[in-house]
């Protein structure tokens, strides 16, 4: 059989994983959109445990949230978290990573792509690393750009300070909720940053404040042409840039439904570019499909191949043997580089590995000419176009705040949504439960009793219309916050007995999982009825007393981890058989007589 193919986003994810001996002190991203299988895929990676297709092991999983969760944030857009067809039930406990950043999308939108990674070693802080470029914190298979740079505390060959790096990592923490913004701009301020091979620094174009705009003018010196790779363009930006260099030496690589608008628009902003390309629309719904079924009627041979989509985003300037070249988050339009949006690009000199690059996407492109553009009726987005506008109308009125009685929780909307069409209809939910109508000029939404092992800070939102829907998930504050044991009976619950076992004894031992263990978001054991008890190596005397004898401290650090857990299994576990809860209590007595005796 052959194997599955790697995730497209792994390069991305390898780049971050820090090296051997080393843990992250410090992550921060910023993502317009985000999917939850991506942050956990980026959570394995950030402990060294991802795997090639983006994923990794349930007992890895646990140990990155328990390692991380006062480590890593992730700013998003609100209203932009992808919500799957099938959410893992522990996936709610990823609402610790995520921070909603409030923008109004009808005028501004938080739409950066960066991670901003710190790494230490046994003795302290080793380096960081600072990505920005297209791709948003999602499992996207869209074409996208991205520049890694690397930050070291001294000066080497072709490093070279960052002006503005220190406000930027400010910015991310104090959005992120962090007391330490300051300390951290005076750290960035001293790193010294190394570009990839071929390319050189010049700087950074930071318009993450409200109204900053991006330093749109070309680079000084003389400009041989221009190529802009954008897929969503607008025709100011567009009659801007015909203005560079000269003519004839202008190329322009978009989504083919933007060149068709812009052309059926204003066509005359498109016609000083002697060359006009087309990729696929890159995939901007808020829900995520569910997986398609595999089709056996054809051959691979016969089989249609899915058409590239664009939503890489760069402007290189030609000069001579050089091109400076902007990447980042930035489109090529007027909201992006005027102030109105959060965003980010780095520019950079770049030699011939770069031009090959760029000529292998332009390659893969389809050449389209203006009068062909201007020809083509662009496609009927009217009902989709209607949904998001109510969806961008209720993220700006409404904050809902989840109201918590121990276990049973009501939605508090605290105000009326508004929808911007009467005949939409708005659905709410807790992230793992029903789906439920929203009351008509009601506030409030009763979601029931939810158990501890899946209540999340994620609630799931529908608008419909006929035939049409649009559905995400967003963070909301809980009133009163969850209780502080809600990621162990999460974690518990999930990973079940056999896990926690094989959990318990490779932290003992220091090893890597076994290779056996299903993915995290994979359901792992079926009902107690109707099975018998788990076979599986459970943890020994011996096991303890081997690890104490090779590390002393690893009875210690696994200690913390061991009595919570037991008590979570015991209480959230519905899966454990009479046998196996037997199981549980002979354990923890063998642990606490070894605690006893090792501590002695």
């Amino acid at each position: 059989m052959e194997r599955p193919p790697a995730w497209d986003g792994q390069p991305y994810l390898d780049e971050l994983r820090p090296e051997r001996g080393e843990t992250v002190r410090l992550a921060l991203f910023a993502t317009y959109s985000v999917d939850l299988s991506a942050i956990a895929a980026m959570l394995l990676a950030l402990i060294g445990r991802n795997n090639e297709k983006g994923s990794g092991a349930a007992i890895d999983f646990a140990e990155a949230v328990d390692q991380l969760r006062h480590r890593v944030r992730i700013i998003v857009q609100r209203g932009r978290i992808v919500r799957p067809v099938a959410l893992p039930r522990v996936a709610g406990i990823l609402d610790q990573f995520v921070i909603e950043q409030a923008h109004d999308e009808r005028v501004r939108s938080w739409h950066p792509k960066i991670a901003l990674v710190e790494y230490e070693g046994e003795k302290g802080p080793t380096h960081w690393k600072l990505w920005i470029g297209s791709r948003n914190l999602t499992r996207s298979q869209d074409l996208e750009v991205g520049v890694l740079l690397d930050g070291y505390g001294k000066r080497g060959k072709g490093r070279m300070r960052l002006d503005g790096i220190g406000d930027l990592g400010a910015n991310l923490a104090r959005a992120a909720g962090r007391a330490d913004a300051s300390a951290i701009s005076e750290q960035l301020d001293s790193v010294w940053w190394e570009a990839p091979e071929g390319f050189r620094l010049r700087g950074l174009l930071d318009g993450l404040e409200d109204g900053v705009a991006l330093a749109v003018e070309p680079p000084a010196g003389t400009i041989d042409g221009i190529t802009i790779v954008s897929p969503f363009l607008s025709p100011n930006f567009l009659k801007a840039a015909g203005r560079w260099g000269p003519t004839g030496a202008r190329t322009l690589v978009s989504s083919m439904p933007a060149l068709v608008d812009i052309a059926n628009r204003s066509r005359s902003s498109l016609a000083a570019f002697s060359r006009v390309l087309a990729y696929a629309a890159p995939d901007e719904t808020i829900e995520e499909k569910a997986p398609e079924v595999p089709k056996t009627s054809m051959s691979d041979d016969e089989a249609e191949p899915q058409p590239l989509a664009l939503h890489a985003k760069l402007v290189a300037f030609h000069q001579g043997d050089t091109t400076i070249v902007r990447v980042g988050s930035a489109n090529a339009t007027d909201r992006a580089w005027a102030g109105r949006n959060s965003e980010v690009m780095v520019e950079l000199e770049a030699g011939d590995a770069f031009n090959a690059g760029l000529d292998f996407l332009i390659g893969k492109a389809t050449p389209v000419t203006i009068e062909a553009l201007a020809q083509t009726n662009p496609a009927d987005t009217s009902q989709a176009d209607a949904l998001e506008e109510s969806r961008k109308a209720l993220m700006a009125s409404w904050d809902p705040i989840l109201r918590r009685d121990d276990d049973r929780f009501v939605l508090d909307a605290r105000a009326e949504p508004q929808l911007t069409d009467a005949s939409h209809r708005l659905s709410a939910g807790h992230a793992n439960g029903d789906l439920l109508e929203w009351p008509q000029d009601g506030v409030r939404l009763d979601l029931g009793a939810i158990p501890l092992s899946i209540q999340s800070a994620f609630i799931q939102v529908r608008i419909s219309s006929a035939g049409e829907s649009a559905r995400w998930m967003q963070r909301v504050t809980i009133d009163p916050p969850l209780d502080e044991k809600r990621d162990l009976a999460a974690l518990a619950s999930h990973m079940g007995l056999r896990a926690f076992h094989d959990w318990m004894r490779a932290m003992l031992g220091g090893e890597t999982i076994p290779i056996r263990d299903v993915a995290w978001d994979e359901e792992m054991e079926a009902p107690a009825s109707g099975r018998k008890a788990l076979s599986y190596s459970r943890l020994t005397l011996e096991d303890i007393l081997t690890a104490w004898a090779r590390d002393e401290r690893a009875f210690t650090r696994v200690d913390k981890h061991f009595g919570p857990y037991v008590e979570a299994l015991l209480a959230h576990d519905e899966n454990l058989t009479t046998a196996e809860k037997k199981d549980l209590h002979e354990l923890a007595q063998i642990w606490a007589i070894a605690r006893m005796q090792l501590a002695s």
